[in-house]
């Protein structure tokens, strides 16, 4: 094959903006050689993608390019392995998972959980707001979302800690290519992680409670999920649940304090918290790309790809595309159309949207009342988490007086 631009394509760059640029320029769809998948950079190539589940698969939406030791794969079999969930199934699958979470997520559900959601946010400043100055991430944005998502699953608060823990090694172990004890104890928090969701399953059957574990176990009449299918989805929904919201608070805390003018603005007029919000998600998305395989020989703008050929939507770049928004590299909290990529598209639009928004818009307006003086720590190295599906920073120094 002749030399393409994704021959340059680094997953993991600080600032991957400029090679998206280059590529939707130059040549949109791409082919990547060291991760052997083709890349598609343009907003309508990827709404064109995602609208066919027929001729793009999700089967591979959560593939690992970790290669894991024998000792690994003996611990990993202690516990419950891969199977299909929503975010990997296509068709009648998809939809036997699907309409019993879009059940659990519903918007009243959903909204009747505001009160929690704005007192977490609130105890976590009280736990800090006297030291007047705080590692925003791990102080705040992290465990607030973890909480939220915790909460809505019904796991104990006094096991949040424990999951936190769990959740990060799980993330860990699929996202980076680690020594050999390192892997096998990675995958012993994994199996210790499915294990204590399943003994969870084990309880909720017995005693069901308004969460959405219980929902999942006795208001499945379109839906009959195996032992495996459920923890497995359980440990993906604690997972995205959280992760994805934490980056985009953090994402979003730097985005709008690194021109002061920006927060002084949402503390002032704090009604555009939520288009602010919208623009962070499509200014720097928390999810970058996600993972399609074509299932025949498929056309996508002038080129042809074979069956069985594996993609990356760079939502990332979809999000930047010209074509879709005026002025994209500009971060315009104030921007009138945002239809972006950031909850994805079509069949696969993210159930947990409504949930992810309303915590921005919490953590938001409860950081602009607590704390209108949030500036950020001078001279501070920022760099991203090492993963490859999820974008966001791994520290965020802040004060206050």
């Amino acid at each position: 094959m002749v030399d393409t631009l994704g021959t340059h394509f680094n997953p993991l760059a600080e600032d991957p903006y400029p090679f998206y640029a280059q590529a939707r320029l130059e040549q949109p769809i791409t082919f990547c050689p060291e991760l052997d998948v083709w890349l598609i950079t343009r907003y309508a190539d990827i709404q064109q993608v995602l609208l066919q589940p027929e001729v793009f698969s999700s089967r591979n939406t959560l593939s690992s390019s970790v290669t894991f030791y024998p000792q690994t794969l003996e611990a990993l079999i202690q516990g419950f392995l891969p199977v299909p969930i929503v975010l990997n199934s296509d068709g009648e699958d998809h939809r036997r998972f699907r309409v019993p979470l879009m059940r659990a997520f519903a918007p009243a559900r959903i909204r009747a959980l505001e009160p929690y959601i704005r007192a977490i946010a609130n105890r976590l400043i009280d736990g800090f707001i006297a030291d007047t100055h705080a590692d925003i991430i791990r102080q705040f944005a992290y465990p607030f979302s973890l909480e939220v998502v915790l909460q809505l699953l019904g796991i104990p608060s006094h096991d949040i800690e424990k999951t936190r823990v769990w959740s990060h090694d799980w993330l860990t172990l699929m996202s980076m290519q680690l020594s050999v004890n390192e892997q096998v104890a990675c995958a012993h928090s994994t199996v210790a992680f499915q294990h204590y969701i399943a003994e969870l399953m084990n309880q909720r059957r017995v005693s069901p409670q308004d969460d959405l574990i219980s929902t999942l176990l006795h208001d499945s009449d379109e839906a009959s999920f195996s032992e495996n299918e459920l923890v497995i989805m359980i440990q993906g929904l604690i997972l995205a649940g959280h992760e994805s919201t934490t980056n985009m608070i953090g994402t979003g805390l730097l985005l709008l304090l690194e021109q002061p003018e920006r927060w002084q603005n949402l503390c002032l007029y704090p009604a555009q918290i939520p288009a602010t919000v919208e623009e962070i998600l499509r200014f720097d998305a928390p999810i970058q790309m996600f993972a399609r395989v074509t299932t025949r020989t498929a056309t996508i703008g002038d080129i042809t790809l074979p069956d069985d050929a594996s993609l990356l939507l760079i939502y990332g770049s979809g999000n930047r595309d010209a074509a879709a928004f005026p002025n994209p590299d500009t971060f315009e909290p104030k921007r009138s159309s945002n239809h972006h990529l950031a909850f994805g598209h079509g069949p696969h639009y993210c159930v947990g949207a409504a949930l992810a928004r309303l915590e921005g818009h919490i953590a938001f307006d409860v950081l602009c009342q607590r704390l209108p003086q949030l500036r950020l720590v001078p001279d501070q190295t920022l760099s991203h988490i090492p993963t490859l599906l999820f974008r966001g920073y791994q520290q965020l120094d802040v004060a206050w007086t």
